[in-house]
């Protein structure tokens, strides 16, 4: 399911060519740094919270050879270009907008921010 829906997402608003441009500082990586953006991309659509999980959905369902190891999705991911992501989503928007995919409400853009919480703890919990 994940495969067609990125398909159509570079179909659509050609993604992989503008992921391309995000870049991370690793000296001499070995997997590219799209192959990591677009399992930080599958992570995200899977609704998997954490990198945790991400690594028992690997090991569950026999995707090693085409999901990066989750220690290395972290030390690309921790080095990455946060700018160059603002911009990805800044043009995936602005294709979305031209395309009309999205529409005005009453007459207003309403826009929806959600933080995304990487790490939890039943430990730690903020008042």
């Amino acid at each position: 399911m994940y495969r067609k829906l990125i398909a159509y997402s570079n179909k659509i608003f050609n993604l992989f060519s503008i992921i391309a441009s995000i870049t991370d500082k690793r000296l001499k990586p070995q997997i590219p740094t799209v192959k990591i953006t677009a399992a930080v991309i599958v992570m995200q659509l899977a609704n998997l919270g954490s990198l945790n999980s991400l690594s028992q959905a690997i090991s569950l369902k026999n995707l090693k050879k085409d999901i990066p190891s989750v220690s290395t999705i972290a030390r690309s991911a921790d080095s990455m270009n946060l700018d160059k992501i603002r911009g990805v989503g800044i043009e995936i928007y602005g294709k979305a907008r031209k395309s009309k995919m999205l529409r005005p409400c009453y007459g207003m853009w309403v826009g929806v921010v959600d933080g995304h919480e990487q790490i939890t703890s039943p430990y730690c919990k903020c008042p």
